[in-house]
């Protein structure tokens, strides 16, 4: 299985460094990656066996949109088939050997007769044969399961925390911005104060002025007409 795991951890890089890059200290580097689209893995879930008589069991079918890998399939064949019980294998090719047969009951009842006449082996020892590689495929499942969470916590979860570290540079640099906004507002109002004052006193001065101003022009006309003619 370590190339279901192999696959599994290349998409998880894949999706991590689509979003960022980390260097030894945790901080993010630039990135320019394309997503691989993960491949589908295998969704079926290990169903009871079905016993004698009855329909066939009902298995889980994959996601929708999902596609069975065919690589992921080979690899799940290969690790059933290393089950130390080959009453299964001896049966299902005396089952394959009887192709002609039409009727699916008739031929596995005719191949049951010929494995119990020619291994000694019965339904009974089929279906055990068949529950070992259900519980093989099972333990292959959990330790699949037990791969994607730790590959969701290093990828997904390293992507997260530094979404939510961005997320509080953004609140950060959002609450320096209503600081300076503030602050912009306050230095607005002081040097609107600061003009007002300005041009108030200009004017009082101005007024001031044209009094004293206007009371010298008075004296002066009062003066002028005693004043010596300029020679």
């Amino acid at each position: 299985m370590s190339g279901i795991f192999d696959k599994l951890k290349d998409v998880g890089k894949d999706a991590l460094g689509t979003f960022l890059v980390l260097d030894e200290d945790g901080n993010e580097l630039p990135a320019d990656r394309t997503l691989a689209a993960p491949a589908g893995g295998p969704a079926r879930s290990a169903a009871a066996p079905a016993s004698a008589g009855a329909g066939a069991p009902d298995v889980s079918m994959p996601a929708p949109g999902a596609a069975p890998d065919p690589e992921f399939v080979q690899q799940l064949h290969a690790a059933v088939d290393a089950s130390g019980k080959t009453a299964y294998t001896q049966f299902k090719a005396l089952f394959a050997a009887l192709s002609a047969v039409g009727d699916e009951g008739t031929r596995t009842q005719l191949a049951l007769s010929a494995a119990q006449a020619s291994h000694g082996i019965g339904a009974a020892q089929v279906a055990a044969a068949i529950d070992d590689r259900l519980k093989i495929l099972a333990g292959e499942k959990a330790s699949f399961d037990a791969a994607v969470k730790e590959e969701t916590d290093h990828s997904v979860g390293g992507t997260l925390a530094q979404m939510e570290k961005t997320r509080a540079e953004i609140t950060r640099k959002i609450e320096e911005i209503k600081a300076l906004e503030a602050k912009a507002a306050e230095l607005d109002r002081t040097a609107r104060e600061a003009r007002a004052t300005i041009d108030a006193n200009s004017a009082r001065f101005a007024a001031s002025h044209a009094v004293v101003e206007a009371e010298l022009t008075a004296e002066r006309a009062r003066v002028a007409p005693f004043l010596s003619p300029a020679k």
